[in-house]
C-alpha cells in the first residue's frame, strides 16, 4: 500500500469516527432531553402527598397548648405523679408546672437522650452509655455502670419493681432493678420461645408498660409492637407497615409511643410525621394530629400523656411541648 492510498484510509477513517460522534451526541443529547422530558412526567414517580391528610375523618384531638423550649436540641419528654413537666435537651433538664409555666432547670455533666419519672418524682436519665438518677432538686443520686461502648440508650420505663431501659446500639432492652443492678436481657432472637429479634435501622427503640403490668416495645424495623411479661417471655405483636393513615411508613416506626390509661397506644412516626391512637389490640382509632400539622423533616416527637388523658408531644423541629386533648363530642 503507497503512502497516498494509506492517506486516504486515515481521512475515511477520520471521517467515519467523526460522522459517528457526531451521531453518539446528537441521539445522547436526544435521550438526555427526551429523559428530562420523561422525568417530569413520569407515570410512576412516587408523590406521598396524598398521604399527609390521610385520616382526616379520624382526628378525635385538638391542641389546646404549647409550651416553647428554649434549648438548641431537645430529646425528650415526661409527666410525673404530680403533672409536672420534665423536658430534656442538651445537658439540661427543664421542669414546668402542669398548666406550663417554667418551675425550676438543672444541668448535667454529658448530653441526656432520654428521661423518665417514678412515683417518688427521682429522674431517671439515659445518657449515652449509662443512667444517672437525680432528685427534684437536680442533686445526682448515682450513676449506674456503662452499658457498653456500643450503646444508645434511647428510652426508659419504670414499673414497680423494675427498670427497663431500651438499647438501640446493642438492640435489646435491659431489666434492672431500682438500685440498678443488671437482672436480665430482653428480646434476644430465640426460635424455641418464638422471639423474632429487635430489627433497630435507627436511634429509634421506645418501651413502655401497660396497666396490667407487661412490657411493650417497638420493634422499628418490623413496624410492629411486641408484648413481653416482665421476665422477657413472649407474648403478642400487632402493626404492619404502610403509608396509609393505619400503617407503620418508613424505614423503622413506630418511633415513640405511649399508654392511656385503658390500655390503648399513642404513637408517633417519622418520615410521614403523624401521631395516632390505637385501641389494645391494635386497630386505629383516632388522629391526635396528622402529617400536615409539622413541619417537613420532622423527626423525633417523643410522647407523654397526663392524668387528665392529654397527650405531649415533643416537637424537636419547633422546639415546642405541644399538648393535645380529644374533643368533645
Amino acid at each position: 500500500m503507497g503512502i497516498f492510498e494509506l492517506k486516504k484510509d486515515k481521512i475515511l477513517i477520520g471521517a467515519i469516527l467523526a460522522v459517528s460522534l457526531t451521531g453518539v451526541l446528537y441521539f445522547g443529547f436526544r435521550a438526555i432531553r427526551d429523559n428530562a422530558k420523561n422525568e417530569q412526567k413520569n407515570p410512576f414517580a412516587y408523590d406521598i402527598k396524598s398521604f399527609e391528610t390521610s385520616g382526616a375523618d379520624l382526628v378525635h384531638y385538638s391542641e389546646v397548648g404549647r409550651i416553647p423550649i428554649e434549648l438548641p436540641m431537645v430529646s425528650g419528654i415526661a409527666v410525673g405523679p404530680d403533672g409536672r413537666i420534665y423536658v430534656s435537651g442538651n445537658d439540661s433538664v427543664l421542669v414546668f408546672n402542669n398548666d406550663g409555666t417554667a418551675r425550676s432547670s438543672f444541668h448535667t455533666n454529658a448530653p441526656i437522650r432520654c428521661l423518665a419519672v417514678d412515683d417518688n418524682d427521682d429522674l431517671y436519665l439515659g445518657m449515652e452509655d449509662r443512667i444517672e438518677v437525680y432528685d427534684q432538686k437536680g442533686k445526682k443520686q448515682t450513676s449506674w455502670e456503662s452499658l457498653g461502648e456500643e450503646a444508645i440508650i434511647t428510652s426508659i420505663v419504670i414499673s414497680t419493681k423494675s427498670v427497663f431501659v431500651a438499647d438501640a446500639g446493642n438492640k435489646i432492652v435491659w431489666k434492672f432493678d431500682k438500685l440498678g443492678t443488671g437482672l436480665q436481657r430482653i428480646g434476644d432472637k430465640n426460635e424455641a420461645k418464638d422471639i423474632p429479634g429487635f430489627i433497630i435501622p435507627s436511634p429509634y427503640f421506645d418501651v413502655a408498660v401497660d396497666p396490667d403490668g407487661f412490657l411493650w416495645v417497638a420493634n422499628t424495623g418490623r413496624h410492629s409492637l411486641e408484648n413481653y411479661t416482665v421476665d422477657g417471655n413472649f407474648r403478642t405483636s400487632w402493626g404492619e407497615f404502610g403509608m396509609e393513615i393505619q400503617g407503620f411508613s418508613g424505614c423503622c416506626n413506630p418511633s415513640h409511643f405511649t399508654l392511656l390509661e385503658d390500655g390503648s397506644f399513642v404513637t408517633s412516626e417519622k418520615g410521614l410525621p403523624r401521631v395516632k391512637v390505637y385501641n389494645r389490640i391494635g386497630d386505629l382509632v383516632s388522629v391526635v394530629a396528622p402529617t400536615e400539622q409539622f413541619i417537613e423533616g420532622t423527626v423525633g416527637l417523643d410522647l407523654a400523656v397526663d392524668s387528665a388523658q392529654r397527650i405531649y408531644v415533643l416537637d424537636p423541629k419547633q422546639k415546642l411541648v405541644r399538648i393535645f386533648a380529644k374533643k368533645k363530642l
